[in-house]
């Protein structure tokens, strides 16, 4: 008999549909000549360090750094049924090979190589690398299996991968946690990820805003502009260009082609359901593992945004298939044209690896789809019509740029002429579906006209009126999910070193599957808190973990340092051995320095220290200090409730203007506050009779 090993029930089930195993038996198939069982995920975890000695159950500093001479494993509790049916059919007599069917990647060797291990087995096993699930793809990955041991390197690396990160995570937690007496989980994608949070906001505190002005000539069909940086230069040449004449100084005209996006990855899944849905990654995540177990939507935890070769014909067949379905849109229903479908925009064996892109299933329809609770419909949806745009005709259009002079000012137009709407049909149906939350794009301060008039070098066009409207700076904005994941997915741009970053170009921190969950630990533990279940803000805790963290740690380098010499391990150019001894060497000194540096009476209350006392307190006397999300009391809950939010009327108020409003009563005036209607508008902030805060406008000219 041949056992085959795959990762999770679902890809077990597809190569059982294969090799013809289709009687049940209990976590396994069975049929002909083959076994098919499956691992769950991590079936085997490196053990905690109470494993090793009972003293190290207890957080001490001086049981560090705790490096172990050999590493232990132990069966996760979660999963311990299921990794005794694969030890008991791995030694079953009639049992003479194995096939490792876990994913086509470096975590998919750990998973079996841990479990063939864990369960003593020393049977020969060959390797089934496949990135599709289609039968064509698992009958040649069946018929051109290479043995294991070709792909020893693979594990290596991912058991230095594993071992490195329990080494920073177990010893960088308990040292931090014991000196400070508090508790600061600490690993190497968790702490460059809060470090990225805490880096945004305090450029947001810092930031300067620059005033300039806006200059937008009336010129009747059609509206032109410039900038001036000084109040002086604005009213000069509004003076000077008043009921004058503008002249066409040249005309540029290029048409333009713009392609769709490719098919969603997880990552880009969970960035747009953020961005259009207010979802967080993780609500994402559930929501796609439920269409998965369903057999709805395919593999979820992908970092592929392509599908195979061998996929097109029946992919193709599927977008006939899901169209008929009526979980459409009219418009789509009607006006989508399968004639503009290119298949060959989404197909690319290269940017496969584990797994290929998420699209629905042939297993959709209207009843199903009504039936699914608002989450996973709004998600199939997404996937759905991400599937029709990705491989539908481009955006083209005409663009025209207009150089004008009038008395000598030099003024500019643009303008969009659409010649086919293609993809953006699709896209603009896809968020009249989900009912999509308007997205606060900033307004460019030269928008294109929706169509120029025709005109040519040497035309002229009547001044109607001029206009100089004061505009400031804008800080950049707290990270949201949707931005803090693309952060996180290109966190690698952030570094110096050329090489370096290269080895970190198709990583980033963290994975498609981690992320989420990085992002909901940093919050449950007390490093980020939501604003209003959008911005990522970083609380008092994060602000001075980071500064007391090494940036060994909390910079992405360590994550690039790592790719790059588990990528030498893979291809054989650096051995497994000086990769644990470099990690082990950092560990063991960085502690011991650190041991050696610390000083009890430095350490005590750091993170109980005073807050910065922002001012009086109008309510009861008492300080008004610094918060996440607001300027509040001192006194708290069950105190007088005075508080100054940190978000008002979508506008970010700096702690220099909480400052004078409590001083003075009333702030400078703040531009660009936006009512419920979207309407944007300037207001001072003032101290009201009752001592809340209300806004007072300025004069009208």
């Amino acid at each position: 008999m041949i056992l085959i090993i795959a990762e999770k029930p679902s890809v077990a089930g597809e190569i059982a549909k294969v090799v013809g195993a289709d009687k049940k038996g209990k976590g396994y198939l069975t049929g002909g000549n083959y076994i098919v069982s499956w691992c769950v995920g991590h079936l085997v975890e490196l053990a905690k360090p109470a494993a090793y000695s009972p003293d190290l159950a207890k957080w001490s500093l001086e049981t560090l750094p705790i490096i172990p001479d050999h590493y232990l494993t132990e069966v996760s509790g979660k999963t311990a049924d299921q990794f005794n049916v694969l030890k008991e059919l791995m030694n079953r007599s009639d049992v003479s090979e194995l096939v490792e069917a876990t994913d086509a990647g470096r975590e998919g060797e750990l998973i079996f190589r841990l479990v063939y291990e864990k369960a003593g087995c020393r049977k020969s096993f060959n390797r089934l690398w496949i990135s599709s699930m289609e039968e064509k793809s698992i009958r040649d990955g069946l018929a051109s299996m290479k043995p294991g041991r070709e792909y020893d390197k693979l594990y290596h690396a991912a058991l230095c991968r594993q071992r490195a990160d329990w080494l920073v995570g177990i010893n960088l937690t308990r040292l931090y946690s014991k000196m400070y007496d508090k508790t600061l989980t600490c690993g190497r994608v968790q702490t460059p990820t809060i470090n990225l949070i805490v880096k945004r906001q305090r450029d947001i505190q810092n930031f300067v805003p620059q005033t300039y002005y806006s200059l937008i000539a009336d010129l009747g069909s059609f509206k032109a502009y410039n900038k001036a940086t000084e109040k002086t230069e604005a009213q000069r040449i509004v003076e000077r260009c008043k009921g004058k004449t503008a002249h066409v100084a040249k005309v540029e005209r290029q048409e333009k082609k713009e392609n769709p996006a490719a098919l969603y990855d997880l990552t880009t899944l969970q960035r747009d359901a953020n961005r259009l849905l207010g979802y967080s990654a993780q609500e994402t995540l559930d929501y796609m593992q439920k269409l998965y177990d369903n057999k709805l939507a395919t593999y979820p935890r992908t970092d592929s945004r392509y599908l195979t070769a061998d996929m097109e014909s029946s992919t193709r067949n599927l977008i006939d298939t899901l169209l008929s379905t009526g979980i459409y849109s009219t418009t789509i229903t009607n006006d989508y044209s399968t004639e503009n479908v290119k298949m060959q925009r989404v197909i690319n064996d290269k940017k496969v690896s584990d797994h290929h892109a998420i699209i629905p299933t042939g297993s959709v329809t209207k009843e199903k789809f009504d039936n699914l609770p608002t989450g996973e419909k709004n998600i199939l949806l997404l996937i759905a019509y991400r599937l029709l745009s990705a491989v539908y005709a481009p955006h083209t259009y005409t663009a025209t740029k207009v150089n004008l002079d009038i008395e000598g000012e030099p003024f500019s137009a643009t303008g969009k002429e659409i010649l086919e709407n293609g993809f953006k049909m699709v896209d603009e149906q896809a968020k009249a579906a989900i009912k999509a939350q308007p997205e606060k794009d900033d307004k460019p301060d030269s928008p294109d006209n929706s169509v120029l008039p025709v005109m040519n070098e040497g035309d002229t066009f009547p001044v109607v009126n001029i206009t100089a409207e004061e505009k400031q700076t804008k800080p950049p904005k707290s990270y949201t999910e949707d931005t803090l994941l693309a952060a996180m997915e290109t966190a690698g741009k952030l570094i110096a070193d050329e090489e370096l970053k290269e080895a970190m170009k198709d990583s980033g921190l963290g994975t498609p599957a981690t992320r989420a969950g990085i992002i909901e630990n940093i919050i449950k533990t007390g490093y980020i808190a939501r604003d209003n279940k959008k911005h990522l803000i970083p609380t008092d805790t994060a602000y001075t973990f980071v500064d007391l963290v090494t940036d060994k740690v909390k910079e992405p380098e360590l994550t690039a340092e790592w790719e790059k010499q588990l990528s030498e391990i893979n291809r054989g150019s650096m051995a497994a051995a000086d990769f644990m001894n470099s990690i082990t060497g950092f560990i063991s000194s960085f502690v011991q320095d650190t041991k050696e540096k610390y000083s009890p009476e430095q350490s005590t209350g750091v993170f109980e220290r005073e807050r910065e006392d922002l001012g009086k307190c109008p309510k009861c006397g008492k300080k008004v200090v610094e918060f996440p999300k607001s300027y509040s009391c001192e006194s708290g809950k069950g105190g007088c409730g005075f508080v100054i939010w940190k978000q008002i009327g979508g506008k970010a108020i700096s702690k220099a203007q909480a400052k004078k409003l409590l001083d003075k009563g009333k702030t400078d005036l703040i531009k660009g506050f936006k009512s419920k209607t979207g309407k944007s508008y300037d207001a001072y902030l003032t101290l009201k009779e009752d001592k809340t805060i209300g806004f007072d406008f300025p004069e009208r000219k």
